[in-house]
């Protein structure tokens, strides 16, 4: 159970009415609950954790606090003090019936979420320096943490490198997860890792030595798995983001966050095996046998694209995103402290200090360089025990969907807090002012997120052509557009067979910002006669709609 204290209400009361099913939740204290929304203002909340020998510092007032945005002071206008029990039995917890409903359970302000992403190919010690799996020193840690941190107002997941960001599941019971967490040794020295293809598919030009040979493969291998890496990051951001506004955690477990820059040398000295002839998809024809469905990559594709990334970019990019979608991580190495030699320490001081980065800029704590992991989770657990929660209404009125810095002081002295936010569009003030004035809560939204879809015909050399008829044949192209009503934070679309099967087909999904409208468009040549639908899932905030346009090949 948590404690708040909590000042005399400013903001309206606002009636929570909860799912049957959902464990029992006290009332939303001020500054979780929907504000009323003032005309020409927006309200931000913002997490703080001032901090003494690794405590979080109780009895505080809100006249211990400073706010300010882009430099400007801010009048705190409600205040709470959170914290969070933790030992509940698994018994006293509950999981929610499905991933969706785990999601809508999130985007209560009164749980704290978060996020265990195991890094397999940066913690499993496979590289250059330690030929053992790290990954068996960080299991009863884990565990430990788990079980010590989860109650029943808390909902937590667990991803590694190896599936994606559809993986994740949010719950309370951690039985499945212990077991998880319990085969990931064996899952890093026993399943075959997508870059064991490249001793097949990917040889050294002629004038390249054995021993750099095997130097430049481990190095491609090496950016395979930053590639997934920064991927499935940069996703589980979004996802969290769209989720809610309040803080997500994320505890990250790897032994490095790769900051490389492009290697040419790499692409010089590198070249796939020459595609060979065979039967794909029932027709003759040259292709790659060692293409994954993983990345759905070729080896040639990998030479091409690989050495040429700049991993300096995409860990600026996850610093920008993470700051804005309010996601703090907290990253832990599992390989412990080390004494290589000292040139390969440098290497790993380096290493370590864009985890430490990672940490610092996103509000988090990074636990690295310590053999004690069972401390360095206790450190974390302890972050995550208690925090104040700060609401204020914004002074800047210009409300044009930039980034608004965040600093907040405690007596003079900068303390860890939420860093920034996005400022709303005029459309989603103009939202908030009718719903409003409609007299529904604020949180409701406009009454839809998208429209109904409407189809056209796209031919090869002509202009697209709106259609009713929705009969195509294969030489066709269609585009399916739906009104974009609310601003998006989240999008997918998916294709159905006649029986509302799922098919494996990946549907690009693009939003035109010009006539806010979001747009799939997919060639018909594979398609065989039938019926198909396509199904364009999408969300803003707390609401998710779902809008399909079924068609015939002829």
């Amino acid at each position: 159970m948590r404690r708040w204290l909590v000042l005399p209400a400013i903001v309206a009361t606002v009636v929570a009415s909860g799912d049957a099913r959902q464990a029992p939740q006290p009332a939303p204290t001020q500054a979780q609950q929907r504000p009323v929304f003032r005309a020409g203002t927006h309200f931000v909340r913002v997490d703080a954790y001032p901090t003494q020998d690794g405590r979080i510092v109780e009895g505080l007032e809100p006249a211990d606090f400073e706010i300010f945005e882009d430099g400007k002071p801010q009048a705190i206008e409600s205040f709470d003090y959170i914290t969070f029990d933790a030992f509940t039995p698994e018994t006293e917890r509950r999981n929610p019936s499905s991933q969706r409903e785990g999601f809508e359970w999130a985007a209560d302000p009164r749980y704290r979420v978060f996020v265990i992403l195991v890094d397999m190919g940066f913690s499993s010690g496979k590289g250059v320096f330690e030929p053992i799996s790290d990954l068996g020193r960080i299991q009863s840690p884990l565990v430990n943490f788990i079980n010590r941190v989860i109650g029943t107002s808390d909902l937590f997941g667990l991803l590694s490198t190896r599936s994606t960001v559809k993986d994740l599941v949010l719950g309370q019971k951690t039985t499945v997860t212990v077991e998880q967490i319990r085969d990931l040794w064996r899952a890093s020295v026993v399943d075959q890792d997508p870059t064991e293809r490249y001793a097949d598919c990917i040889t050294c030009t002629r004038n390249v030595s054995p021993q750099e040979c095997k130097r430049l493969k481990e190095a491609l291998t090496a950016r395979y798995h930053a590639d997934q890496t920064f991927t499935l990051l940069r996703e589980l951001v979004a996802q969290l983001g769209a989720v809610r506004e309040e803080r997500k955690n994320v505890v990250f477990v790897a032994d490095l966050l790769a900051q490389w820059r492009a290697d040419l040398a790499l692409m010089n000295g590198l070249q796939a095996a020459l595609p060979k002839a065979g039967i794909d998809d029932g027709r003759v024809g040259f292709g790659d046998p060692h293409k994954t469905p993983i990345t759905d990559y070729s080896c040639a594709a990998d030479v091409n694209r690989l050495p040429t990334m700049d991993f300096e970019k995409r860990f600026q990019q996850v610093l920008t995103e993470a700051r804005q979608a309010n996601v703090a991580f907290y990253p832990i190495t599992p390989s412990g402290l080390q004494a290589p030699p000292l040139g390969v320490q440098r290497i790993l001081a380096a290493e370590h200090d864009g985890l430490r980065l990672l940490a610092r800029e996103t509000g988090g704590i990074a636990v690295v360089d310590s053999n004690d992991l069972n401390a360095g989770m206790r450190r974390i657990s302890d972050d995550l025990q208690a925090y104040y929660l700060l609401g204020y209404y914004t002074t800047n009125t210009k409300f044009d969907g930039g980034i608004r810095r965040i600093s907040v002081k405690m007596k003079g002295a900068p303390i860890r807090a939420r860093r920034e936010y996005r400022a709303p569009t005029p459309a989603e003030i103009a939202a908030l002012a009718a719903a409003s004035s409609a007299g529904g809560p604020a949180a409701e939204g406009p009454p839809a997120v998208i429209g109904e879809p409407v189809a056209y015909r796209v031919g090869l050399h002509q202009a697209a052509q709106k259609v009713s008829r929705l009969e195509f044949d294969r030489a066709d192209r269609i585009r399916v557009q739906w009104p974009v009503l609310s601003a998006l934070d989240r999008r997918e679309a998916r294709l159905l067979d006649s029986a509302g099967k799922l098919l494996p087909i990946d549907l690009p999904v693009s939003e035109d910002d010009s006539t806010h409208v979001v747009v799939v468009e997919l060639p018909l040549a594979p398609f065989g006669r039938g019926v198909y639908s396509i199904e364009l899932t999408a969300g803003s905030g707390a609401r998710t709609e779902r809008r399909r346009l079924t068609f015939m090949m002829k």
